[in-house]
Formats: structure tokens, sequence, C-alpha cells
């Protein structure tokens, strides 16, 4: 009885292991059955382009390709393949010199760790090997330039570019990399009122000015695709220019004729720089230190912020008098004040000639006796010897007439 339920026992096992071997051939039959059918447009990845590189070396055509292959294996794992999920390597790295090459290419798959790529076998492949061109690499820094395609708004003017970075560095075929001259930006706007400032793609221009096609720029590799770009827009403003005239002196409004050139200049500068600004001063001209008709230039000064656009750095004045005559009167009638503590002070010079200007009635009436010279010695040096010292004219009291030039006299300066 024993022995025969162990052999029962046995006959059990037996068609257990049968039936699960049945179930597991059902399932991968049946459940999982085979699929075959392309994968196509994956995309070739070429490794050793570093061993490739320090030989002088690059891959110049061909880079940039896909291959389809034919492939059959269980349906989980077949339909887990894509362009994503396969891998297409060509291993460049013994490669020892220029031109064209023809390699195989390895295939691997990446798929998700529940499926087995076991089961997967290629069936056909094109093209079954990868064909590209090795040419000698060549290294160069391609400085940035840029344009604008479009325009500024009425009374605003465009400034110089500023690109970050500068220059783009450029590496691949010698032959084509040497063709480069610069790098374009082209800013395309209408109605610019504000500076620009954004990123911005380039164009490759050769030393005959004619751009790189898409395809040979696709072949190089670059530092940056694309560069910060900065363009400030100024506005513009014409602004008038004049100068300060000091009368006095016999000299009023009605005896000078004052003109400038030019009268006006272009200026740029941000809007609110711009806004409170009317006028340019030239300076002063105290006319009393103008005997005659004359022509002064004068350097048109600008804040930093602000930019002189016409070209013109210089204004020349025209001054012409009307109305006036001068005379000559040598007068003795000299006063030293404000002398040095501890020093006593002495007029060397006895007397001077003075140019006088005024209206000829006003000017005839002026005596020796009225004109009267003053040295302030408040600036003189505190030692002994003589000192030559700048002085005033006065030109009686009340009188419209005065003094034309600058004097100086001589004085005798004593310890005490």
């Amino acid at each position: 009885m024993e022995q025969r339920q162990i052999k029962y026992k046995g006959l059990y096992m037996v068609l257990s292991v049968l039936v699960a071997i049945v179930a597991w051939s059902y399932t991968g039959n049946v459940a999982n059955p085979e699929e075959s059918g392309p994968v196509r447009n994956i995309p070739v990845t070429f490794i050793g382009l570093e061993a490739l590189e320090e030989r002088g070396l690059t891959i110049t055509s061909g880079a940039e390709q896909t291959v389809s292959i034919q492939v059959s294996g269980r349906r989980n794992a077949y339909r887990a393949l894509s362009s994503e999920t396969v891998s297409v390597v060509v291993d460049v790295s013994n490669i020892q010199q220029r031109g064209e090459h023809t390699l195989a290419y390895q295939v691997s798959y990446n798929l998700p760790p529940d499926i087995s790529s076991s089961s997967l076998v290629i069936t056909d492949q094109y093209p079954t090997n990868v064909s590209f061109t090795v040419s000698r690499l060549a290294r160069r820094e391609i400085p940035v330039q840029g344009i604008v395609s479009g325009r500024v708004a009425d009374g605003y003017l465009p400034g110089k570019f500023s690109f970050s970075p500068s220059s783009i560095e450029v590496r691949g075929d010698e032959a084509l990399v040497n063709q480069i001259e610069y790098a374009l930006v082209t800013l395309d706007q209408e109605n610019m009122t504000e500076t620009y400032e954004g990123d911005q793609p380039y164009t490759f221009i050769t030393f005959v000015d004619e751009p790189l096609s898409t395809a040979e720029t696709q072949s190089l590799m670059t530092s940056t695709q694309v560069v910060r770009t900065t363009l400030p827009i100024s506005m513009l403003k014409e602004v008038g220019v004049q100068v300060n005239l000091i009368y006095g002196n016999g000299v009023g409004k009605e005896n000078v004729h004052c003109t400038i050139d030019p009268e006006t200049v272009m200026i740029s500068g941000a809007p609110e720089a711009l806004e409170t600004l009317r006028v340019i001063s030239l300076g002063d001209i105290d006319l009393s230190k103008v005997p005659e008709d004359t022509t002064l230039t004068f350097p048109i000064p600008l804040a930093d912020e602000l930019t002189n656009v016409s070209g013109v750095s210089e204004a020349t004045v025209d001054l012409k008098f009307t109305g006036l005559t001068t005379a000559t009167v040598e007068t003795s009638n000299i006063d030293l004040i404000n002398p040095i503590e501890g020093y006593s002070a002495r007029a060397v010079t006895r007397a001077c000639s003075i140019q006088i200007r005024g209206s000829a009635a006003a000017v005839a009436a002026v005596t020796p006796s009225q004109v009267r010279i003053v040295a302030d010695l408040s600036n003189a040096v505190a030692t002994s010897g003589t000192q030559t010292i700048p002085v005033k004219v006065y030109v009686g009291s009340g009188s419209s007439v005065g003094a034309v030039g600058e004097y100086t006299i001589v004085v005798a300066i004593n310890k005490t």
C-alpha cells in the first residue's frame, strides 16, 4: 500500500512538470509569439573622437546619418524597439589618416529591465556599413559682427554692437574653417526706441563675403549656437550752442554782434539725460579783455553720458564791436592796497599807458586823473625783492568808459 502511494506521488510530480512545460510553451509561443519588422532612422553614434582629435583629425562628412535594421524576436522585446532603445555605434579610435573610411557598426539594445533582448535577431540592415570622411582638424576663434536689418524709430540712433562671447571657437575641416572671416549676427527689429539685449543666432561669412551653407555649418563644432547681443539705442536731440558775454567797461549789448558756428549740434544719449538739456554753454567771454573784433575757438563740452554725433567738436565765436571808439591815456595814479604784514611796498612802475573804450563823446571826456590803477598785494609773495603784480583799472566814477585789456606793474617789497 505504501509503495503504491509513493509510486502515485512520483507520477503526480512528473505530470506537474509536464503541465508546467506545456503552460510555459503556450505562454512563449501563443501569448508572446515571435514578430519581425524594421527599426528605421537609428542615429549613428561615433566613439573614439577624442583619439581622432589627438591626431589632428576630425569627421567632416557623414557625421550625421542614420541606419535601419530588420529584427525578429519575441513580441514584447520587438515592440519595445525604437530609435531611442536601439543604439548604433561606430568606433573611429583606430583611424590614423585622412580620407574616405567605411566601417561596420555595432547594434545594442537599451530595453526595460523586465524585457530580455536575448530573442532578438538582426536579419537585415541598411546600410551594412557606415561611410564617412576624415579630414585635418583646424581650430580658430572667429570674431562676431552685427548688422541691423530693420530700422530704429525716427529721432533715435543705434549705437555699437556688443557680444558675449565676442568670438566663437570653431573646430572642423581645415579647408572649411580657414574660409571663415567672421560670424554675422543679423538683428531684425523695427521702430527701435530702446536698447536691445537678447540671444541671437549667427551666420558664418567667408573671406569672399558669402555665407557658409547650412550643411557646411552643421559639419563644424562650435563653442556656442547663439550669441548674447546688445545694441544700445540712443535718443537724438538738436541742441543750441551759446556763450555768456560779460558786459561792462564801456561795452553794452548794443555794441557787440556775436555769431557762433555751429549754432546747434546733434546730441545722442538716454532720453532722461537729454530731457533737461536745452542749450550747451561754451563758457564766459569777458568783453573788457577783448580789445577789437576777433574770432575765438571753444571746445563743445558734453557730459560723459552724451555723444556729439554732428562730428564737430569745436565752435567758433565771432565778435564784432560797433558804436565804440578807443583812446590811450597815460596815468600815474597808482594805488597799492592790502600790503603784506611785516613788509613795506613801493610801486617801481611810475606810470602806465591804458587803452580805454566807449562812445566817442565819453572817451573824449576822460582825463588822465580819472584813470586809477589799483594793485592788490594780498597775493604777493612774502619776500624782499621786486614782483610783477596784476592791477585793476578804474575810469572815473559813473563813467561809461572802461579799460580794455590786462595790465601789470612792478612793485618793490621789503621786510620791515
